[in-house]
């Protein structure tokens, strides 16, 4: 009884504490639904207050909430310190020699380094300027498309700050004209708002800050720009010292460069271009870095293009021979620039007119010509006769005629007309037929009196098979020619008798 009793109570126990759970689970739902309603509350109101604000502004509004010293992080970090004043203070010195391989040199590590800190810097700035443009959307929105360089935003956002009228702002020394044509009557027209005094002040931070880390870049590349003559001569050489550290830093390093292909290396650096209104040639497709060397702004317009894969191609074998440092002087880059310089010179020149070949000379030797017998019969088919030669002819002395019928081959010439025997024709005659040795001798074995096809032996209806004279019949036709058409013969009647 007294197990049952504590089994009991424990059961009791055990109720009352799930009483208490489920009272605590209630009440705290019971709070959490007064706090979502709490929070759609809110959102009612914001929506009231903001109903005319786009997605744009509600993004600048989220992002005015951090605030530009959330998101510009990198100039107050002491690794970036540290390196720009290394940097500062190494940007006047010599260069140091290079002394065992190429990686473990300490000025290659710290251009190594200042590589990375450019990617860091780049992505710092263009989270900057989505900050920036996310704010300054409320009051120019159509701004952003309008001009895609970042650097040339942020300066065109300070230089117009809260400013409605847009023919009070002179932006002639930052855009090109046709881009502050577009500038200009866009503003007019924008649907835009003038900034709070926060969100102005918040924008104008974010420019500053993008602008200082601008300065921090440019000096980091002066400083490669300035080593890079003497860590890469070969590629310095070619496509020169300031495209070569551009190149050098988005590959991550020497060594990193020279393991990219040819045709990756062309579309480095590319970025993407609002046409904003403008033909689609602006855009420029398939262009980096590379395409804005010297080297390659020197051709025509229309051969950038082609000289792009060309150079693209040794600014590739230029890298991989200074990454092995096999020729430190640049003697190699020089000769494939003058490879391509002359490569250049050659799509420039005019193609070459065609010339007609001259005939050759003529042989003086006789030719063999076709002979035989068919050979033969055409030439005396065509062959100028006796009769027509004299006919061609004409004597002075005795002109018989009109003259009209000489001229026009109507006269017969010579033809018939007495002398020594030059108006006579003589008979032809005919040339001797040269047999071949087969047919002579067939000739010879033959009687010549047959023609092959006759037989002695023929078939009579009575006797059957008869031995008869071939030439019998010959004879008898003979005879018979003799009696009636023989001029000795006489008159002779055909009346039967």
């Amino acid at each position: 009884m007294a197990n049952h009793g504590t089994l009991a109570g424990s059961f009791l126990e055990d109720l009352d504490e799930l009483e208490e759970e489920n009272e605590e689970i209630v009440k705290s739902e019971n709070e959490e639904d007064e706090d979502e309603d709490d929070y759609m509350d809110d959102l009612d109101d914001l929506e009231q207050n903001e109903n005319d604000d786009d997605l744009d502004a509600l993004l600048g509004k989220m992002a005015a909430v951090k605030g530009i010293h959330n998101i510009a992080l990198l100039r107050a970090s002491s690794k970036f310190n540290k390196h720009m004043e290394q940097v500062t203070s190494l940007l006047g010195k010599p260069t140091a020699p290079i002394v065992g391989p190429l990686e473990e040199d300490s000025e290659y590590k710290l251009l190594v380094q200042c590589n990375t800190i450019i990617r860091e810097v780049d992505e710092e700035m263009n989270n900057i300027h989505r900050y920036v443009s996310g704010i300054y959307a409320k009051k120019f929105p159509e701004l952003e498309s309008l001009i895609p360089n970042k650097i040339d935003y942020i300066r065109t956002v300070q230089r117009i700050g809260n400013e409605m009228d847009m023919t009070l702002i002179e932006l002639n020394d930052l855009l090109p004209s046709a881009s502050v044509m577009v500038v200009s009557v866009t503003g007019s027209t924008t649907s835009g708002q003038p900034l709070s005094d926060e969100d102005l002040e918040e924008c104008m931070k974010g420019c500053e800050e993008l602008l200082a880390l601008d300065q921090c870049k440019s000096i980091i590349l002066t400083y490669v720009e300035s080593r890079m003559t003497h860590i890469a001569p070969n590629l310095c050489a070619i496509i020169g010292s300031r495209v070569g550290a551009q190149i050098v830093g988005m590959a991550g390093g020497l060594v990193a460069l020279s393991k990219i292909p040819a045709c990756n290396l062309q579309v480095m650096g590319q970025e993407k271009h609002y046409l904003a209104g403008f033909s689609s040639m602006a855009s420029m497709p398939n262009t980096g870095i590379l395409y804005y060397c010297e080297l390659i702004q020197s051709c025509a317009p229309y051969l950038r293009k082609k000289a792009l894969k060309v150079t693209a191609g040794k600014v590739t074998l230029a890298s991989r021979i200074d990454s092995y440092m096999n020729h430190p002087t640049g003697d190699e880059g020089l000769r494939l620039r003058r490879e391509l310089e002359e490569k250049f010179e050659k799509w420039l020149e005019p193609p070459k007119a065609r010339t007609k070949k001259a005939l050759p000379i003529p042989e003086e030797k006789q030719r063999s010509k076709r002979g035989g017998k068919r050979v033969r019969r055409f030439k005396e088919r065509f062959a100028m006769t006796e009769f027509r030669a004299q006919q061609n002819k004409m004597t002075f002395k005795d002109l018989n005629g009109e003259y009209g019928d000489s001229a026009m081959g109507q006269d017969l010439g010579m033809i018939g007309s007495g002398g020594d025997g030059a108006g006579k024709i003589r008979a032809v005659q005919k040339k001797e037929v040269h047999l071949a040795k087969k047919m002579k001798k067939a000739v010879s074995m033959s009687s010549g009196k047959t023609n092959g096809l006759s037989s002695s032996l023929v078939f009579t209806p009575v006797q059957g098979l008869e031995l008869v004279n071939p030439n019998a019949a010959a004879e008898r036709v003979r005879e018979a020619n003799k009696k009636w058409f023989d001029t000795n013969s006489g008159f002779l009647s055909a009346a039967p008798k």
